[in-house]
């Protein structure tokens, strides 16, 4: 392989690694959707579940007609947040996003690696090329069992990102690099 194969290998690193970027922030912005979700079913839970626990200390107390039926809406309402929790798992959903993210990251760092022994002129060219379709596979692993995301994750992420198109100019990938990584910072 030749400088020219080099520059390829460093340009479609570039841009596999701003994807990457991309998608780990999308993946950790479902996630803190998906703990939020999760904090809320928490409280909401504690909450309905103090409610019947009152309500049917009251009726006990206080035996009545109305106490009984507060005490069975306050059960249902309780039984069906669980069963909505159980269909839903907002704390897995959490889960899966979080592996999801961290995967990304560590594939991620691995790209930044290449694209800094492709500044580096390190390595001999082939075994970059090697390299780069090794990542690749890695990264369509990732990808292929990482859970789906939601339209709210991409705002989130295209907001934290100052972006939010799926390819990225020189200037994009730039900003996610180190300065000495910096495409401009290469000699012309």
């Amino acid at each position: 392989m030749n400088n020219q194969g080099c520059d390829y290998v460093l340009a479609t690193a570039r841009e596999l690694y701003g994807r990457t970027v991309w998608s780990h922030k999308v993946h950790e912005k479902e996630r803190e959707i998906w703990n939020k979700k999760a904090c809320g079913v928490k409280y909401r839970n504690i909450f309905l579940i103090s409610l019947t626990t009152l309500i049917a200390f009251i009726a006990t107390a206080f035996p009545s007609f109305i106490c009984n039926v507060l005490t069975a809406a306050a059960a249902t309402a309780t039984l069906a947040a669980v069963l909505w929790e159980t269909n839903f798992d907002p704390v897995g959903k959490e889960n899966h996003h979080r592996t999801a993210a961290k995967e990304l990251l560590w594939v991620r760092e691995q790209f930044l690696i290449l694209i800094e022994r492709c500044h580096l002129g390190t390595g001999d060219p082939g075994q970059l090329q090697v390299s780069l379709e090794t990542l690749t596979r890695e990264l369509t692993a990732v990808y292929k069992f990482a859970p789906d995301t939601s339209p709210e994750a991409y705002a989130e992420a295209s907001a934290a990102l100052k972006g939010g198109e799926f390819t990225f100019t020189d200037r994009e990938i730039d900003s996610f690099l180190p300065e000495k990584l910096r495409k401009a910072a290469l000699p012309v």
